[in-house]
């Protein structure tokens, strides 16, 4: 562009009020400083923008053409710099987040209520996906932020660990009373009707990976896609059944689920909250994050 914005700005409130003064009041500048702008603008552009009149100035028909352009253009950024204010103040925007079915359901629900308490003119958009597909769908930029399951080995995110989880074999108290009170080999569980989770779920490989490291293949009898099913498949006593101990705890507790003793325990893992690296956050995406990690490793009261 030939000229500054704000020289085009200054131009406009000219047109508008018809009169230098008047103009200079408006800006709390001075009329020579105002007069000034306008000849560096007419300078700038090659041709005359003003005509003095007795009741003041008025356009000539460059001006009038050059007006109707730029008094839209100011408009718009006038609109746009009060619409990133209001994005940046939260009265505005949206925040998408990615994250599992489980993971909603357990750990993110409170947390989507304070932050939507707080800021409620914040449009929150929740996508649920597996945890590699949530990485995959931050990538292209459908979502802003994620919450994932632990471990996510790639050096494009910055992770941040929000909570340690155990994963844990549960089963029906009656129908694997056998299995109650002694340590169990997870190679002797392999004997048993297992109900896992898909193989696409990063809980499901870090299960593996483990049953692998004890030289053990598992070869579930039911693979299914919610760690509530899972929960509720072992509770009317159709398998044995690998879930996260924080997500099924009412259930073990009440003594409707017990809790297999392994002989090796799985070590606990990780849930994250995952963003780009070296890509500079949003306002809701930056204070959503902060209200998380304000008491980390735990979950807000319901």
């Amino acid at each position: 562009m030939p000229a500054d914005l704000d020289l085009y700005s200054i131009f406009c409130t000219v047109a508008r009020c018809g009169s230098l003064s008047h103009a200079a009041r408006e800006l709390y500048v001075s009329q020579p400083a105002i007069s000034q702008s306008m000849h560096r603008l007419e300078y700038m552009l090659g041709c005359t923008l003003f005509t003095r009149t007795s009741r003041g100035i008025s356009l000539t028909s460059e001006g009038r053409m050059l007006y109707s352009y730029a008094d839209k253009a100011v408009s718009l950024i006038t609109a746009a710099e009060d619409k990133l204010h209001r994005m940046r103040t939260l009265q505005s925007g949206g925040l998408m987040i990615g994250a599992s079915d489980t993971l909603c359901q357990f750990f993110l629900l409170p947390y989507l209520e304070k932050f939507h308490t707080q800021y409620p003119e914040v449009q929150l958009q929740v996508t649920n996906r597996t945890t590699p597909e949530t990485v995959e769908l931050l990538k292209v930029g459908k979502v802003d932020i994620a919450l994932v399951n632990l471990p996510v080995d790639d050096t494009t995110l910055c992770v941040r660990d929000v909570l340690r989880v155990h994963d844990v074999f549960v089963a029906n108290a009656q129908r694997f009373a056998y299995l109650k009170g002694k340590p169990v080999t997870i190679n002797e569980l392999t004997h048993e009707p297992l109900v896992l989770l898909e193989q696409a779920s990063n809980s499901r490989k870090y299960l593996d990976d483990f049953a692998s490291v004890c030289g053990v293949t598992l070869h579930p009898e039911i693979e299914l896609g919610a760690h509530s099913l899972l929960v509720e498949f072992a509770r009317i006593g159709l398998g044995i059944a690998c879930v996260t101990y924080e997500f099924a705890a009412d259930a073990i507790q009440s003594g409707e689920l017990f809790e297999i003793e392994l002989s090796t325990p799985m070590p606990s893992r990780g849930i994250g909250l995952i963003s780009l690296e070296g890509v500079p956050l949003s306002a809701a995406a930056d204070r959503f994050i902060n209200i998380v990690m304000q008491t980390p490793g735990e979950q807000p009261a319901s």
